[in-house]
């Protein structure tokens, strides 16, 4: 795996719609797998109550968030727990009077590890929060201030929408395709990709990718479509994008939805974090749901194509497997002994609200 890409503090908010393993993990499952990441993707799976759910990230420095992130919705209230990851207080301007994050921050078990770094890091979250730390979401707010103060494109009179249609009728009138088209030709080329947010390793190159558009027409022609099927006002990713703010809080993730902390705080699930190759962890046991995120784009293809065969041996009739892919999806998947579930990909790819990913969601037969 391009281990140098997945050595740092990548992603601390969500660049993947949690909503879709949310959905299809049934409640009460034995044991759960999934990759770290920032947290904001796997955690709230914990609301489903399963016995165990086992993280995994080739980046400790993920896991320490991870960490971080669950005691703030077991430990803090409701608004606390907003204000201290920066839902409030960070993205809608102006300066905090309120609440202190260092206050609350102490209020956390936290283990040595975690509480050493992110007190070593106090400066950085401190202010605002964490949830715009990481280089992935550092990126898009660039894009997104680009967009609004040097292109001065403003996008705003389109999340006004209270409806789909209205919305399409917004974004038809008002939406500045040229600027849009030209910038993002170059924004969101192979080139800036690879060299300012994969360093080096982005899934989408040339000499490996299997989208045939290019990354910027993939870009501009999902987004336009999501801009005709969803309400983007309830899409935290577009709101930040290209809004540079959460404006409307019926468009916060699924971790800042109030019943699925509530239910977080209540639940028993043991929680392994594990810093390790997850093609090492995956066959240690047998896992009723596993979320692979877009890891699979970064695997060798053999390894990607055999995913599923490196699966204990013990593995459940019924286990679901959801794997994300970027540009760069799996080519001959063996489904020996299990099931693609081409209607669950079809119906991800629909709800998913980063317009991004290809879905390959696989049950065990």
């Amino acid at each position: 795996m391009a281990k140098e890409y997945f050595s740092d503090l990548n992603y601390t908010l969500s660049n993947e719609d949690t909503r879709i393993e949310f959905d299809l993990l049934p409640e009460g499952a034995e044991r759960v797998f999934s990759i770290a990441g920032s947290g904001a993707r796997c955690l709230p799976l914990i609301a489903k109550n399963p016995k165990y759910l086992d993280v995994i990230d080739m980046s400790v420095s993920q896991l320490y968030l991870c960490e971080l992130r669950l005691q703030a919705m077991k430990t803090l209230t409701y608004e606390e727990y907003l204000f201290l990851l920066g839902y409030r207080g960070a993205l809608q301007g102006g300066g905090d009077s309120g609440d202190d994050r260092e206050v609350l921050f102490k209020k956390l078990s936290l283990s040595e590890a975690a509480k050493n770094y992110w007190v070593e890091r106090k400066e950085g979250w401190k202010p605002k929060g964490f949830i715009l730390l990481g280089r992935w979401e550092s990126h898009f707010q660039k894009l997104g201030f680009l967009f609004r103060e040097v292109l001065q494109c403003d996008f705003s009179k389109v999340f006004e929408a209270q409806s789909l249609n209205e919305q399409i009728e917004l974004y038809e009138k008002h939406w500045p395709k040229l600027r849009w088209n030209s910038f993002i030709r170059v924004a969101a080329s192979e080139y800036v990709f690879n060299k300012f947010l994969y360093k080096g390793h982005f899934s989408g190159k040339s000499e490996h990718k299997t989208e045939e558009r290019s990354p910027s027409k993939f870009i501009t022609e999902e987004f336009d479509r999501i801009f005709r099927t969803q309400l983007v006002r309830k899409n935290y990713f577009m709101q930040i994008l290209f809004l540079g703010r959460i404006a409307y809080e019926e468009g916060l993730p699924l971790e800042a939805h109030q019943h699925v902390v509530d239910l977080v705080k209540k639940s028993k699930t043991e929680i392994r974090y594990l810093n390790g190759n997850l093609l090492e962890h995956l066959p240690q046991h047998a896992y009723d749901f596993i979320s692979l995120s877009d890891t699979i784009s970064y695997l060798e293809a053999q390894d990607a194509n055999q995913i599923l065969q490196k699966l204990s041996s013990n593995t459940k009739s019924g286990s679901q497997m959801v794997i994300r892919s970027f540009m760069r999806a799996p080519t001959a998947i063996d489904v020996s002994g299990w099931k693609a579930l081409s209607e669950k990909d079809q119906w991800a790819q629909r709800k998913d609200g980063t317009g991004v990913y290809q879905f390959h969601i696989f049950a065990k037969s």
